[in-house]
């Protein structure tokens, strides 16, 4: 039986990608013609993401082929296109999160927290927060950490609490928890180059451009404003969304069982705890000894291979995993010729002369708040960041910002961008419709956290970098 053609989804990617074609006679003089009609196919894929008549690997298949059969592309440029390391990248460290949930490791870190800091609401809040950073550091799908580890943990730890939105007891304590892990889990996102797959996409996208960013300055640039998060985005919500319950004495009982449950600590779990450390050391000063963060990922994912803690049926398992490298690999490599042929330096050209006299740090504000409140439009983090992120980029190098900056904090707005709809990515998709949190309050919430984020982010981001001597 043949997949129900969904022709409707068809419209606006093949409307956009012809018309822009057709107008090839009008294109301005300073394009090729290569460049425009890869433009064409540029602007319909990224529709077809959005529309999704298809899965976005497939709209990506279909993209590069027609690029192909037009010339735009040789073969031996696209196959080599796929051994793109920013891919290969987040395809290990996908890897990597699945032996911290085949292990069990990640579930134990979470009990372990509980039982040590859960005394007081406010206290299992930063304890479930301090779980989140610690699993973002080698997990870099949100959608793992939330939907494998946290969410179910919070949901019984809720209910174990006596609050429920089967009862409609939610609440007194859970839709505190639940919002305040979706918020630190934007953070988390954050702070790590490896934290979330949409940070090392931009990378990916900026190295296309010339700009080469770092996992250790990432962090550095992170590191500051990613703490003072961690420290005021629960105590913030404990003030604005108080739970009822302000005391929790039996959340130590509740992890001591769970502990007790799951027993001692297997040797799955030894190597994974072992081979995490390493790879966050070899992630910190690797490249110092000409170790490249993909290949600190490699190394950790080869060990866990060898040593058993994941198998082959693992790796075939991660359909996410293989998905990314495919539609990423595309993106990058028709991102990294739309530059070669000159497309990009004249819209960044284009654009720049408008801004033309503005302070730098004017342009890349506005910049930062336009990317980051243009997120409501988009239901992907992905896809915002693979349509949107180099233009941004260009029109930000143009007007003088200076190169690492711009790549920065750019990249770090495409996760601080979830702070926004119910539909913003995975996690929220989720939590949202779990009943903990009312659908106004979402929205509502939201908005007030993203405003507190973006003053941390980019106002403390910014002299933060300054004091690094970053510009």
């Amino acid at each position: 039986m043949l997949d129900k053609f969904q022709w409707k989804k068809w419209i606006l990617p093949l409307a956009l990608g012809i018309i822009i074609w057709l107008l090839t006679p009008f294109k301005p003089a300073e394009i090729n013609i290569p460049a425009w009609h890869l433009f064409a196919i540029f602007v319909a894929t990224i529709a077809a993401c959005i529309t999704k008549p298809v899965p976005m690997m497939v709209s990506t298949l279909i993209a590069i082929t027609i690029a192909t059969l037009t010339k735009i592309f040789t073969m031996k440029e696209v196959t080599a296109g796929f051994g793109n390391d920013t891919s290969w990248m987040i395809v290990m460290c996908m890897f990597l999160a699945a032996g911290f949930i085949k292990s069990g490791l990640g579930k134990r870190i979470a009990y372990l927290f509980v039982n040590l800091f859960g005394k007081k609401t406010l206290g299992l809040a930063y304890a479930l927060s301090a779980v989140e950073t610690v699993l973002a550091i080698g997990i870099p799908s949100n959608n793992a950490r939330v939907n494998g580890i946290m969410y179910p943990i919070i949901d019984n730890l809720s209910k174990a609490m006596g609050s429920s939105p089967d009862d409609n007891t939610q609440s007194k304590i859970g839709s505190f928890l639940v919002f305040n892990e979706y918020e630190v889990n934007i953070v988390t996102s954050t702070m790590f180059l490896t934290g979330l797959a949409g940070n090392m996409i931009a990378i990916g996208l900026a190295k296309t451009q010339g700009v080469e960013i770092t996992w250790m300055e990432w962090f550095l640039a992170a590191i500051v404003p990613g703490l003072i998060s961690l420290v005021l985005v629960p105590f913030v919500l404990y003030k604005i969304y108080p739970p009822k319950v302000k005391e929790t004495p039996n959340a130590k009982s509740w992890a001591d069982g769970k502990l007790a449950e799951i027993g001692k600590m297997t040797l799955a779990e030894k190597i994974m705890a072992a081979v995490f450390v390493f790879a966050i050391l070899l992630w910190l000063v690797g490249s110092k000894f000409g170790i490249s963060a993909t290949e600190v990922s490699f190394i950790a994912v080869a060990i866990l291979l060898i040593t058993g803690v994941i198998n082959a049926k693992d790796l075939l398992s991660q359909g996410f995993a293989w998905n990314i490298l495919t539609w990423l690999s595309i993106f990058m490599l028709m991102s990294q010729k739309l530059m070669k042929l000159g497309f990009f330096p004249w819209f960044s050209k284009t654009l720049g002369a408008i801004l033309h006299g503005s302070n730098w740090i004017t342009v890349l504000v506005i910049l930062y708040l336009a990317y980051f409140y243009v997120h409501y439009l988009f239901p992907s983090i992905a896809t915002q960041i693979s349509a949107l992120y180099a233009g941004f980029l260009s029109v930000a190098l143009a007007a003088g910002v200076p190169h690492l900056i711009a790549a920065l904090m750019l990249g770090l707005c495409g996760s601080l961008y979830l702070s926004t709809s119910t539909y913003s990515a995975g996690p929220a998709a989720l939590l949202s419709s779990t009943g903990y949190v009312a659908n106004k309050d979402w929205w509502k919430l939201s908005a007030i956290i993203g405003v507190i984020l973006n003053i941390i982010w980019l106002g403390g981001g910014l002299l933060w970098t300054k004091v690094l001597g970053m510009w």
